[in-house]
């Protein structure tokens, strides 16, 4: 063992240090293994204080063209509204703590995209669904606005950056999330939602 990492040191000497075995780099979080599949993961603090890493899964969107409330809006001037909704009014995946971090796998093809684009939004309890992003424009059907709510992350590298951290400012309040890769196009958004949701149990308590 000694003379192999004999044998290291000198080629690093020689090539640099790239030839040398990134093993903590190869880690999401100190003793946390880079999964060999899956996209979304959050590491997630139990009551337990220990720490384990959940996978998050896709869940397709619903366009709501909100078309009887729209011909109402028509008849007093004032412009169309729609909105991108997710079927369900909780999600499947549970986080018992919101001083957490997200992390996401970065494709080959154009990791410099997806770090810009990559976003960690609030969504929004209505009735029996979540809403993932709401679209008003004038009456003209003109200045058509995307809005939907935002949180403050920090993105760093890991991994060799074969994986984006995201660790919000403030952890996260009860609610529910979802992680998107939002278009550039205003028009347009995802088609897939990262969901999940944040202490669901305690935030339904605190309201009765």
């Amino acid at each position: 063992m000694f003379r192999l990492r004999l044998v290291a040191l000198w080629l690093a000497s020689l090539y640099g240090p790239s030839l040398l075995p990134a093993q903590a780099t190869q880690e999401l979080a100190p003793g946390v293994a880079v999964p060999a599949s899956g996209t979304v993961f959050a590491l997630d603090k139990t009551a337990r204080e220990s720490t384990s890493l959940v996978q998050f899964h896709p869940s397709e969107i619903v366009s709501n063209s909100h078309a009887p409330g729209n011909l109402a809006r028509s008849a007093v001037y004032i412009g169309a509204r729609s909105s991108i909704e997710l079927a369900g009014i909780n999600a499947a995946v549970h986080l018992e703590s919101g001083d957490t971090s997200v992390f996401f796998r970065l494709s080959t093809d154009d990791p410099e995209i997806l770090r810009k684009r990559v976003t960690l939004i609030r969504l929004k309890q209505d009735r029996d669904r979540r809403i993932v992003s709401s679209y008003s424009q004038n009456i003209f059907g003109g200045q058509r606005s995307r809005k939907y709510d935002e949180i403050a992350v920090v993105k760093t590298d890991v991994a060799d950056g074969q994986w984006l951290k995201l660790t919000p400012v403030v952890p996260l309040p009860p609610g529910e999330y979802g992680i998107v890769v939002l278009p550039k196009d205003t028009n347009l958004f995802a088609d897939i939602v990262y969901d999940f949701d944040v202490d669901l149990n305690a935030a339904k308590d605190d309201t009765k």
